[in-house]
């Protein structure tokens, strides 16, 4: 069979690793086009487009909906495999490919359809999730399913390492759905009930309520610390929350959002308890510890989050 791999992620590498080890012929790679990056906005490819030129695999990054359907005229393959390409694809470039697109997603769907299905299994505090592989259709997420697989969701795993490991488990799960293309089984429908959303994620939705319960902000951190990001306001500027864990003692203000600083660490209220900031980044600054912030800020009695 030939197959063109479509990703704009480095998740979309383990697939095409073992693809490329396999007995199918990897024609090409879809990726989105380079993107500005730095002060000096220098256009560089992603990570997935770098691995596949890397290992001599032709990359193509369409711009559009049309460049999509041209490339799979001039260029045919059997199959198109998506891991999080970032585009939704017409009913037109569906139908060219001999057996038409399936989709890598990382839920067990129809639960979290949609572009952030990691980070809101975190955000909900779910204590599993997995990886469905299914004929794309002009839905978001709802074509039928050829195989899925469920998997625990470790009590510190963040969106990076979860996403990780779903990648893995998903690059050994594909030869087997191309088996079942191959040989002509067809995928089951997905059930209509519980389906749910997971829409992209805005930066806003990474700004802590200090009102809100311990498990749901330590959630948050490890849901959307590294994208969007997670923060406070404090004195009028972002304060970065890379990395956070529950304070089993507090000595401090009741008040939802006031900071504690003792020796080593750097605590702040929240409605049940108390957080201790491991990591954070203060605004136009570098990563440092809760407790270098702490002493250069010289938190004071009475000092409160925004």
């Amino acid at each position: 069979m030939q197959i063109a791999v479509a990703s704009s992620s480095s998740v979309g590498i383990p697939i095409l690793d073992s693809l490329l080890a396999g007995p199918h012929e990897v024609k090409y790679v879809l990726s989105n086009p380079d993107k500005g990056t730095g002060r000096g906005q220098k256009f560089v490819a992603n990570d997935f487009a770098l691995h596949g030129a890397s290992h001599s695999v032709k990359v193509v990054k369409p711009n559009s909906q049309l460049e999509i359907q041209e490339t799979l005229l001039s260029d045919p393959v059997d199959l198109v495999i998506t891991v999080a390409y970032g585009k939704l694809i017409g009913k037109q470039a569906l139908s060219i490919p001999k057996f038409g697109w399936i989709n890598v997603h990382f839920s067990k769907l129809p639960r979290w359809r949609g572009a952030a299905p990691v980070q809101y299994a975190l955000l909900n505090q779910d204590k599993e999730t997995g990886v469905s592989i299914f004929q794309l259709d002009e839905g978001m997420d709802t074509g039928p399913i050829y195989l899925a697989r469920d998997y625990p969701i470790a009590e510190a795993e963040t969106t990076p390492t979860l996403l990780s490991r779903l990648a893995n488990e998903a690059s050994h799960l594909i030869a087997d759905v191309l088996k079942l293309i191959i040989d002509g089984q067809a995928p089951v429908a997905q059930s209509d009930e519980g389906v749910t959303h997971a829409p992209k994620i805005s930066k806003e939705e990474g700004k802590i309520d200090c009102t809100r319960n311990v498990s749901e902000i330590l959630s948050q951190v490890r849901a959307l610390s590294q994208n969007p990001g997670v923060f406070l306001a404090f004195r009028g500027e972002r304060l970065g929350i890379n990395a956070a864990e529950e304070s089993s003692f507090y000595e401090g203000p009741e008040e939802c959002g006031s900071l504690v600083a003792r020796k080593h660490e750097l605590v702040v209220r929240v409605s049940d308890g108390a957080i201790r900031l491991l990591s954070v980044t203060p605004q136009g600054k570098k990563e440092m510890s809760g407790s270098d912030f702490a002493r250069g800020a010289r938190i004071q009695p009475g000092d409160r989050v925004e």
